[in-house]
Protein backbone atom coordinates (compact mmCIF):
# COMPACT_ATOMS: atom_id res chain seq x y z
CA UNK A 1 0.00 0.00 0.00
CA UNK A 2 1.94 3.22 -1.60
CA UNK A 3 1.27 7.08 0.19
CA UNK A 4 2.77 9.48 -2.16
CA UNK A 5 3.68 12.53 0.03
CA UNK A 6 3.94 15.70 -1.49
CA UNK A 7 5.87 18.49 0.24
CA UNK A 8 8.63 17.78 2.87
CA UNK A 9 7.55 20.07 5.39
CA UNK A 10 7.08 19.29 9.54
CA UNK A 11 3.32 18.08 7.84
CA UNK A 12 4.74 15.70 5.22
CA UNK A 13 7.44 14.81 7.31
CA UNK A 14 4.75 13.94 10.17
CA UNK A 15 2.61 12.17 7.73
CA UNK A 16 5.78 10.27 6.16
CA UNK A 17 6.97 9.15 10.20
CA UNK A 18 3.09 7.83 11.10
CA UNK A 19 2.57 6.26 7.39
CA UNK A 20 6.13 4.16 8.20
CA UNK A 21 4.61 3.03 11.89
CA UNK A 22 1.30 2.29 10.41
CA UNK A 23 3.07 -0.01 8.25
CA UNK A 24 1.87 1.45 4.77
CA UNK A 25 5.17 1.96 1.81
CA UNK A 26 5.94 5.63 1.39
CA UNK A 27 7.52 8.55 -0.04
CA UNK A 28 8.00 12.02 0.42
CA UNK A 29 8.43 14.43 -2.48
CA UNK A 30 10.04 17.94 -1.95
CA UNK A 31 10.36 20.19 -4.49
CA UNK A 32 13.35 22.48 -2.77
CA UNK A 33 16.64 20.40 -2.64
CA UNK A 34 16.03 20.15 1.32
CA UNK A 35 13.47 19.34 3.41
CA UNK A 36 11.48 21.87 6.00
CA UNK A 37 9.28 23.58 3.68
CA UNK A 38 8.40 27.16 6.60
CA UNK A 39 10.65 25.53 9.20
CA UNK A 40 14.30 25.97 7.63
CA UNK A 41 17.59 28.22 7.88
CA UNK A 42 20.16 29.03 5.95
CA UNK A 43 23.98 30.15 5.87
CA UNK A 44 25.20 33.69 4.72
CA UNK A 45 29.01 34.41 5.31
CA UNK A 46 30.06 31.90 7.74
CA UNK A 47 26.86 32.55 10.09
CA UNK A 48 23.60 30.16 10.36
CA UNK A 49 19.89 32.47 10.20
CA UNK A 50 17.46 30.67 11.45
CA UNK A 51 14.16 31.43 9.77
CA UNK A 52 11.26 29.85 11.90
CA UNK A 53 11.29 29.10 15.05
CA UNK A 54 11.07 31.69 17.88
CA UNK A 55 9.83 29.14 20.44
CA UNK A 56 7.81 25.52 19.97
CA UNK A 57 5.20 24.89 21.80
CA UNK A 58 5.37 20.71 23.49
CA UNK A 59 8.55 21.36 24.61
CA UNK A 60 6.95 20.67 28.07
CA UNK A 61 7.28 17.16 29.49
CA UNK A 62 3.58 15.58 29.72
CA UNK A 63 2.22 17.95 27.67
CA UNK A 64 0.12 16.19 24.59
CA UNK A 65 2.11 17.99 21.73
CA UNK A 66 5.52 16.76 23.67
CA UNK A 67 4.52 13.03 22.51
CA UNK A 68 3.95 14.26 18.70
CA UNK A 69 7.34 15.62 19.04
CA UNK A 70 9.51 13.02 20.82
CA UNK A 71 7.36 10.50 18.33
CA UNK A 72 8.83 12.38 15.57
CA UNK A 73 12.36 12.59 16.61
CA UNK A 74 12.29 16.26 17.21
CA UNK A 75 12.14 15.86 20.97
CA UNK A 76 14.15 13.22 23.23
CA UNK A 77 17.75 13.94 23.66
CA UNK A 78 17.83 17.03 22.42
CA UNK A 79 18.63 19.83 24.54
CA UNK A 80 15.61 22.71 25.58
CA UNK A 81 16.47 26.04 25.92
CA UNK A 82 14.33 27.91 27.80
CA UNK A 83 14.24 31.79 27.58
CA UNK A 84 13.94 33.73 31.30
CA UNK A 85 11.79 36.41 29.05
CA UNK A 86 9.39 36.18 26.06
CA UNK A 87 11.07 39.77 25.49
CA UNK A 88 11.90 43.49 26.59
CA UNK A 89 9.81 46.32 25.44
CA UNK A 90 11.17 49.90 25.68
CA UNK A 91 8.02 52.65 24.80
CA UNK A 92 7.47 56.20 26.28
CA UNK A 93 10.86 55.96 27.77
CA UNK A 94 9.36 52.63 29.85
CA UNK A 95 11.41 49.53 29.98
CA UNK A 96 9.05 46.49 30.10
CA UNK A 97 9.89 42.68 30.75
CA UNK A 98 7.58 39.85 29.71
CA UNK A 99 9.12 37.40 32.11
CA UNK A 100 8.47 33.71 32.55
CA UNK A 101 7.97 34.05 35.96
CA UNK A 102 4.52 34.98 35.89
CA UNK A 103 4.91 36.32 39.52
CA UNK A 104 7.93 38.62 38.57
CA UNK A 105 5.88 40.25 35.63
CA UNK A 106 2.55 40.98 37.37
CA UNK A 107 4.73 42.97 40.60
CA UNK A 108 6.83 44.81 38.09
CA UNK A 109 3.88 45.46 36.32
CA UNK A 110 1.44 46.58 39.60
CA UNK A 111 4.88 48.32 40.02
CA UNK A 112 5.09 50.33 37.00
CA UNK A 113 1.25 50.71 37.00
CA UNK A 114 -0.56 50.43 40.13
CA UNK A 115 -3.53 51.95 39.02
CA UNK A 116 -4.07 48.97 36.00
CA UNK A 117 -3.65 46.57 39.46
CA UNK A 118 -6.97 44.82 38.95
CA UNK A 119 -6.74 44.62 35.09
CA UNK A 120 -3.09 43.08 35.89
CA UNK A 121 -4.26 40.49 37.99
CA UNK A 122 -7.21 39.51 35.65
CA UNK A 123 -4.44 39.33 32.56
CA UNK A 124 -2.31 37.01 35.15
CA UNK A 125 -5.04 34.57 36.19
CA UNK A 126 -6.24 34.07 32.58
CA UNK A 127 -2.36 33.50 31.62
CA UNK A 128 -2.57 30.79 34.19
CA UNK A 129 -5.45 29.24 32.82
CA UNK A 130 -4.37 29.21 29.92
CA UNK A 131 -1.42 27.28 30.56
CA UNK A 132 -3.78 24.08 31.41
CA UNK A 133 -5.03 24.77 27.44
CA UNK A 134 -5.09 21.05 26.22
CA UNK A 135 -4.91 20.62 22.33
CA UNK A 136 -6.47 16.76 21.56
CA UNK A 137 -3.26 14.74 19.55
CA UNK A 138 -4.46 10.81 20.29
CA UNK A 139 -6.64 11.48 16.90
CA UNK A 140 -8.82 13.66 15.14
CA UNK A 141 -12.38 14.28 17.10
CA UNK A 142 -14.47 12.68 15.00
CA UNK A 143 -13.07 9.47 15.55
CA UNK A 144 -12.44 10.19 19.17
CA UNK A 145 -14.53 7.37 21.56
CA UNK A 146 -17.55 9.30 23.27
CA UNK A 147 -15.58 8.76 26.51
CA UNK A 148 -12.22 10.10 25.60
CA UNK A 149 -13.89 13.07 24.14
CA UNK A 150 -15.91 13.72 27.32
CA UNK A 151 -12.84 13.92 29.44
CA UNK A 152 -10.74 16.26 27.16
CA UNK A 153 -13.68 18.35 26.86
CA UNK A 154 -14.02 18.01 30.66
CA UNK A 155 -10.52 19.62 30.80
CA UNK A 156 -11.12 22.17 28.44
CA UNK A 157 -13.86 23.48 30.33
CA UNK A 158 -11.39 25.05 32.53
CA UNK A 159 -10.52 27.62 29.99
CA UNK A 160 -13.59 27.66 28.45
CA UNK A 161 -14.81 31.01 29.77
CA UNK A 162 -11.66 32.55 28.97
CA UNK A 163 -12.52 31.62 25.45
CA UNK A 164 -15.89 33.09 25.41
CA UNK A 165 -14.91 36.16 27.16
CA UNK A 166 -12.21 37.54 25.00
CA UNK A 167 -12.64 35.17 21.66
CA UNK A 168 -14.36 37.98 19.98
CA UNK A 169 -11.85 40.57 21.13
CA UNK A 170 -9.18 42.33 19.43
CA UNK A 171 -6.10 43.14 21.48
CA UNK A 172 -6.27 46.87 20.39
CA UNK A 173 -9.77 46.70 22.52
CA UNK A 174 -7.72 44.33 24.87
CA UNK A 175 -5.11 47.19 25.29
CA UNK A 176 -7.27 50.08 26.19
CA UNK A 177 -8.26 47.83 29.23
CA UNK A 178 -5.26 49.67 30.48
CA UNK A 179 -4.16 53.19 31.80
CA UNK A 180 -0.35 52.83 31.46
CA UNK A 181 0.60 53.57 27.40
CA UNK A 182 3.59 51.24 27.78
CA UNK A 183 1.26 48.36 28.60
CA UNK A 184 -1.12 49.08 25.75
CA UNK A 185 1.71 49.24 23.45
CA UNK A 186 2.84 45.38 24.46
CA UNK A 187 -0.27 44.30 24.33
CA UNK A 188 -0.56 45.69 20.52
CA UNK A 189 2.79 44.94 19.11
CA UNK A 190 2.86 41.01 20.67
CA UNK A 191 0.55 40.88 18.40
CA UNK A 192 -1.31 42.65 15.71
CA UNK A 193 -3.57 44.91 17.02
CA UNK A 194 -6.94 44.09 15.34
CA UNK A 195 -6.22 40.21 16.07
CA UNK A 196 -7.66 38.04 18.51
CA UNK A 197 -6.35 38.85 22.01
CA UNK A 198 -6.77 34.89 22.39
CA UNK A 199 -3.16 34.58 20.34
CA UNK A 200 -1.77 36.97 23.19
CA UNK A 201 -3.33 35.12 25.73
CA UNK A 202 -2.63 31.10 24.26
CA UNK A 203 1.19 32.36 23.56
CA UNK A 204 1.95 33.97 27.20
CA UNK A 205 0.65 30.52 28.39
CA UNK A 206 2.31 28.01 26.51
CA UNK A 207 5.26 30.23 27.29
CA UNK A 208 4.62 31.02 31.25
CA UNK A 209 3.43 27.19 31.82
CA UNK A 210 6.94 25.94 30.41
CA UNK A 211 5.66 24.80 27.29
CA UNK A 212 7.11 27.20 24.57
CA UNK A 213 10.73 26.74 24.53
CA UNK A 214 13.54 26.44 22.05
CA UNK A 215 15.51 23.10 21.17
CA UNK A 216 18.84 23.52 20.34
CA UNK A 217 19.74 23.52 16.96
CA UNK A 218 16.70 25.63 15.95
CA UNK A 219 14.54 24.77 12.80
CA UNK A 220 17.51 23.17 10.77
CA UNK A 221 18.21 21.24 13.85
CA UNK A 222 14.47 20.06 14.38
CA UNK A 223 14.05 19.16 10.48
CA UNK A 224 17.09 16.85 10.53
CA UNK A 225 16.20 15.05 13.22
CA UNK A 226 12.33 14.33 11.70
CA UNK A 227 13.99 13.46 8.60
CA UNK A 228 16.15 10.91 10.28
CA UNK A 229 13.51 9.72 12.22
CA UNK A 230 11.70 9.18 9.12
CA UNK A 231 14.42 7.65 7.13
CA UNK A 232 15.31 4.94 10.44
CA UNK A 233 12.18 3.73 9.59
CA UNK A 234 12.55 3.02 5.86
CA UNK A 235 10.75 5.89 4.01
CA UNK A 236 12.46 7.29 1.24
CA UNK A 237 13.03 11.38 0.45
CA UNK A 238 12.82 12.50 -3.09
CA UNK A 239 14.45 16.29 -3.52
CA UNK A 240 13.82 18.81 -6.24
CA UNK A 241 11.17 17.09 -7.22
CA UNK A 242 8.71 19.71 -7.89
CA UNK A 243 4.86 18.21 -7.82
CA UNK A 244 2.63 19.86 -11.02
CA UNK A 245 -0.57 17.96 -11.08
CA UNK A 246 -2.13 15.32 -9.43
CA UNK A 247 -3.61 12.54 -12.06
CA UNK A 248 -7.24 12.11 -11.39
CA UNK A 249 -9.04 9.00 -12.98
CA UNK A 250 -12.99 9.44 -11.81
CA UNK A 251 -13.08 9.33 -7.97
CA UNK A 252 -9.59 8.41 -7.31
CA UNK A 253 -6.40 10.05 -7.31
CA UNK A 254 -3.97 7.49 -9.56
CA UNK A 255 -0.41 9.09 -9.66
CA UNK A 256 1.91 12.67 -8.94
CA UNK A 257 3.27 13.92 -12.39
CA UNK A 258 6.49 15.47 -11.61
CA UNK A 259 8.25 19.14 -13.16
CA UNK A 260 10.77 16.27 -14.88
CA UNK A 261 8.17 14.66 -16.66
CA UNK A 262 8.20 11.29 -14.41
CA UNK A 263 5.54 10.25 -12.16
CA UNK A 264 4.65 8.32 -8.72
CA UNK A 265 1.92 5.74 -8.99
CA UNK A 266 -0.03 5.87 -5.23
CA UNK A 267 -2.77 4.17 -3.38
CA UNK A 268 -3.17 6.94 -1.27
CA UNK A 269 -1.87 10.87 -2.09
CA UNK A 270 -1.43 13.26 0.87
CA UNK A 271 -0.81 16.91 -0.43
CA UNK A 272 1.21 18.45 2.62
CA UNK A 273 2.06 21.37 0.46
CA UNK A 274 -0.02 24.70 0.74
CA UNK A 275 -3.54 24.43 -0.01
CA UNK A 276 -3.98 27.04 -2.57
CA UNK A 277 -0.98 24.91 -4.74
CA UNK A 278 -3.19 21.88 -4.11
CA UNK A 279 -6.57 23.09 -5.31
CA UNK A 280 -5.44 25.96 -8.09
CA UNK A 281 -2.27 23.99 -9.40
CA UNK A 282 -2.07 20.40 -9.02
CA UNK A 283 -5.89 19.69 -8.98
CA UNK A 284 -6.03 22.01 -11.99
CA UNK A 285 -8.70 23.97 -10.10
CA UNK A 286 -11.35 21.42 -9.51
CA UNK A 287 -12.44 19.76 -6.46
CA UNK A 288 -12.24 23.57 -5.08
CA UNK A 289 -14.24 23.49 -1.25
CA UNK A 290 -16.42 26.36 0.18
CA UNK A 291 -14.45 26.66 3.44
CA UNK A 292 -11.38 27.55 1.92
CA UNK A 293 -12.64 29.66 -0.86
CA UNK A 294 -14.56 32.05 2.05
CA UNK A 295 -11.19 32.16 3.52
CA UNK A 296 -8.93 33.41 0.64
CA UNK A 297 -11.58 35.69 -0.46
CA UNK A 298 -12.06 37.55 2.82
CA UNK A 299 -8.28 38.93 3.35
CA UNK A 300 -10.11 41.19 6.54
CA UNK A 301 -11.34 38.81 7.99
CA UNK A 302 -9.36 35.80 7.35
CA UNK A 303 -5.99 37.51 7.36
CA UNK A 304 -2.68 36.04 6.49
CA UNK A 305 0.91 37.44 7.51
CA UNK A 306 4.26 37.48 6.21
CA UNK A 307 7.12 38.92 7.18
CA UNK A 308 10.17 41.14 5.86
CA UNK A 309 13.37 39.14 7.43
CA UNK A 310 16.69 40.56 8.15
CA UNK A 311 19.95 39.04 9.33
CA UNK A 312 22.87 40.43 10.52
CA UNK A 313 26.26 39.35 11.69
CA UNK A 314 27.68 41.26 14.94
CA UNK A 315 31.73 41.49 15.69
CA UNK A 316 30.56 40.77 19.40
CA UNK A 317 29.29 38.72 22.19
CA UNK A 318 25.79 39.68 22.77
CA UNK A 319 24.95 37.29 25.43
CA UNK A 320 24.48 39.80 28.33
CA UNK A 321 21.99 41.62 26.28
CA UNK A 322 18.01 40.76 25.77
CA UNK A 323 17.12 37.72 23.80
CA UNK A 324 14.43 39.95 22.18
CA UNK A 325 13.99 43.49 22.55
CA UNK A 326 11.62 46.16 20.82
CA UNK A 327 11.58 49.68 20.81
CA UNK A 328 10.72 52.73 19.04
CA UNK A 329 12.03 54.01 15.94
CA UNK A 330 12.19 57.11 13.36
CA UNK A 331 9.08 55.95 10.88
CA UNK A 332 10.33 53.26 8.53
CA UNK A 333 8.06 52.26 5.39
CA UNK A 334 8.22 48.19 4.54
CA UNK A 335 6.18 47.45 1.46
CA UNK A 336 3.13 49.55 1.79
CA UNK A 337 3.22 49.40 5.86
CA UNK A 338 4.89 52.14 8.09
CA UNK A 339 6.36 50.97 11.51
CA UNK A 340 7.42 53.13 14.25
CA UNK A 341 8.97 50.35 16.08
CA UNK A 342 11.75 47.43 15.66
CA UNK A 343 12.27 44.15 16.85
CA UNK A 344 15.58 42.95 17.41
CA UNK A 345 16.23 38.78 17.80
CA UNK A 346 19.63 37.87 19.70
CA UNK A 347 20.34 34.34 18.68
CA UNK A 348 23.38 34.61 21.83
CA UNK A 349 21.71 31.31 23.26
CA UNK A 350 23.10 29.34 19.96
CA UNK A 351 26.80 30.02 19.88
CA UNK A 352 27.12 27.57 16.78
CA UNK A 353 25.08 29.97 14.01
CA UNK A 354 27.68 32.20 14.30
CA UNK A 355 32.18 32.51 14.24
CA UNK A 356 33.46 32.61 17.99
CA UNK A 357 32.85 35.84 19.72
CA UNK A 358 30.53 36.71 17.47
CA UNK A 359 26.20 36.97 17.31
CA UNK A 360 23.18 36.59 14.89
CA UNK A 361 20.86 38.94 14.86
CA UNK A 362 17.21 39.49 12.95
CA UNK A 363 14.25 41.50 12.40
CA UNK A 364 11.41 40.86 11.37
CA UNK A 365 8.49 42.94 10.03
CA UNK A 366 4.81 41.45 9.36
CA UNK A 367 3.60 42.24 5.78
CA UNK A 368 -0.39 42.17 4.93
CA UNK A 369 -1.59 40.53 1.70
CA UNK A 370 -1.15 44.46 0.33
CA UNK A 371 2.81 44.35 1.06
CA UNK A 372 2.64 40.76 -0.96
CA UNK A 373 1.15 42.75 -3.42
CA UNK A 374 4.01 45.35 -3.56
CA UNK A 375 6.77 42.94 -3.40
CA UNK A 376 5.29 40.90 -5.72
CA UNK A 377 4.94 43.77 -8.29
CA UNK A 378 8.13 44.92 -7.72
CA UNK A 379 9.93 41.09 -8.50
CA UNK A 380 7.88 40.65 -11.41
CA UNK A 381 8.56 44.65 -12.95
CA UNK A 382 12.00 45.19 -12.04
CA UNK A 383 14.37 42.77 -10.35
CA UNK A 384 17.12 45.49 -9.69
CA UNK A 385 14.60 47.87 -8.13
CA UNK A 386 13.76 44.57 -5.98
CA UNK A 387 16.75 44.34 -4.87
CA UNK A 388 17.57 47.77 -4.54
CA UNK A 389 14.22 48.06 -2.05
CA UNK A 390 15.23 44.90 -0.43
CA UNK A 391 18.89 46.27 0.27
CA UNK A 392 17.63 50.17 1.51
CA UNK A 393 15.55 48.82 4.06
CA UNK A 394 18.00 46.44 5.83
CA UNK A 395 20.73 49.78 5.38
CA UNK A 396 17.59 51.69 7.35
CA UNK A 397 17.10 48.63 9.49
CA UNK A 398 20.95 48.30 10.53
CA UNK A 399 21.29 51.99 10.94
CA UNK A 400 18.19 52.50 13.80
CA UNK A 401 19.66 48.90 15.42
CA UNK A 402 23.01 51.31 15.44
CA UNK A 403 21.47 54.38 16.98
CA UNK A 404 20.37 51.94 19.43
CA UNK A 405 23.37 50.19 20.46
CA UNK A 406 25.95 52.86 19.56
CA UNK A 407 28.63 50.65 21.27
CA UNK A 408 27.82 48.53 18.41
CA UNK A 409 28.36 50.69 15.41
CA UNK A 410 31.03 49.03 12.84
CA UNK A 411 30.49 46.13 14.16
CA UNK A 412 27.65 45.08 12.59
CA UNK A 413 26.98 43.75 8.78
CA UNK A 414 23.81 42.66 6.41
CA UNK A 415 23.86 39.03 6.34
CA UNK A 416 20.60 38.65 4.54
CA UNK A 417 16.89 39.67 3.29
CA UNK A 418 13.84 37.99 2.63
CA UNK A 419 10.63 39.33 1.62
CA UNK A 420 7.18 37.89 1.15
CA UNK A 421 8.35 36.75 -2.33
CA UNK A 422 11.27 35.29 -1.01
CA UNK A 423 8.77 32.87 1.22
CA UNK A 424 6.45 32.23 -1.72
CA UNK A 425 8.94 31.06 -4.15
CA UNK A 426 10.86 29.01 -2.11
CA UNK A 427 7.93 27.03 -0.81
CA UNK A 428 4.70 27.95 -2.46
CA UNK A 429 2.68 29.75 1.03
CA UNK A 430 0.03 31.48 0.19
CA UNK A 431 1.38 35.32 -0.28
CA UNK A 432 4.41 34.35 1.71
CA UNK A 433 2.30 33.48 4.58
CA UNK A 434 4.64 31.72 7.56
CA UNK A 435 1.11 30.21 9.23
CA UNK A 436 -2.46 29.97 8.40
CA UNK A 437 -5.11 32.11 8.43
CA UNK A 438 -4.89 34.56 11.67
CA UNK A 439 -7.22 34.50 14.47
CA UNK A 440 -9.47 37.97 14.45
CA UNK A 441 -12.65 38.38 16.37
CA UNK A 442 -15.02 37.92 13.33
CA UNK A 443 -13.26 34.48 11.88
CA UNK A 444 -15.14 31.42 12.34
CA UNK A 445 -13.14 28.53 13.91
CA UNK A 446 -12.10 25.93 11.48
CA UNK A 447 -10.91 22.02 12.03
CA UNK A 448 -10.75 20.65 8.54
CA UNK A 449 -10.81 16.60 8.00
CA UNK A 450 -8.40 17.18 4.74
CA UNK A 451 -10.86 15.29 3.04
CA UNK A 452 -11.45 16.76 -0.83
CA UNK A 453 -14.89 16.15 -1.50
CA UNK A 454 -15.13 14.04 -5.12
CA UNK A 455 -12.24 12.53 -4.39
CA UNK A 456 -11.47 9.52 -2.25
CA UNK A 457 -8.18 9.18 -1.73
CA UNK A 458 -6.38 12.26 -1.63
CA UNK A 459 -6.23 13.97 1.22
CA UNK A 460 -4.75 17.55 2.55
CA UNK A 461 -3.08 17.95 5.84
CA UNK A 462 -0.97 20.54 7.35
CA UNK A 463 -1.22 23.81 9.24
CA UNK A 464 -3.79 25.23 6.62
CA UNK A 465 -6.74 22.85 8.24
CA UNK A 466 -7.01 24.52 12.06
CA UNK A 467 -5.92 28.35 11.79
CA UNK A 468 -4.25 29.85 12.87
CA UNK A 469 -1.73 26.74 12.00
CA UNK A 470 2.00 26.55 12.97
CA UNK A 471 4.59 23.89 13.64
CA UNK A 472 2.42 21.91 16.22
CA UNK A 473 -0.61 22.23 13.95
CA UNK A 474 1.08 20.96 10.97
CA UNK A 475 2.56 17.68 12.79
CA UNK A 476 -0.46 16.97 14.61
CA UNK A 477 -2.30 16.46 11.27
CA UNK A 478 0.51 15.05 9.47
CA UNK A 479 -0.76 12.22 12.35
CA UNK A 480 -4.57 12.20 11.87
CA UNK A 481 -4.19 12.37 8.22
CA UNK A 482 -2.70 9.02 8.38
CA UNK A 483 -4.89 8.06 11.17
CA UNK A 484 -8.19 8.84 8.74
CA UNK A 485 -6.29 6.43 5.85
CA UNK A 486 -5.47 3.89 8.78
CA UNK A 487 -9.27 4.04 9.32
CA UNK A 488 -10.51 3.70 5.67
CA UNK A 489 -8.13 0.73 4.95
CA UNK A 490 -9.07 -1.27 8.35
CA UNK A 491 -5.84 -0.59 10.90
CA UNK A 492 -5.36 0.14 13.65
CA UNK A 493 -5.21 4.15 14.37
CA UNK A 494 -2.99 4.17 17.33
CA UNK A 495 0.54 3.57 17.81
CA UNK A 496 1.55 2.57 20.59
CA UNK A 497 5.37 1.96 20.24
CA UNK A 498 5.47 4.96 18.23
CA UNK A 499 7.96 6.73 20.51
CA UNK A 500 11.86 5.95 19.44
CA UNK A 501 14.37 3.83 22.01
Amino acid sequence: MKITIIGGGVSGLSAGIYAQLAGFESSIYEKEPVLGGQCTGWDRMGYHIDGCIHWLTGTKDGSGINTIWKETGVLGNTEIIQLESFGTYEFDGTSITLWRDLDRLRDELIRLSPEDTGVIENMVRDIRIMQKMVIPVSMPLDMMPLREKLAMLWVLMGTGGIMTRNSKTSCAEYAKRFRHPAIRKIIEKRVPPDFSVLAFLFGMGNFTGGNGAIPRGGSRGMIERMEKRYRDLGGTVYTNMAAEEIQVEGTRARAVRFADGSAAEADYVVASCDTNITFSNLLKGRFRDKRFELRYNNPRDYPTLSTFHTAFGVSADLKEYPSSLVFEIDPLKVGHTVFTSLGVRNYAYEPDFAPPGNTVITTAYNQTGEDYHFWKKLYSSDRKAYRREKKAIAEAILDRIQRRFPELSGKIRVLDEATPVTYNRYTGAWRGSWMSFMMTPKAKIMMHSGRIRGLKNCFLTGQWLQPPGGLPTAAIYGKFTIQRICRLEGRPILFPSAQPT
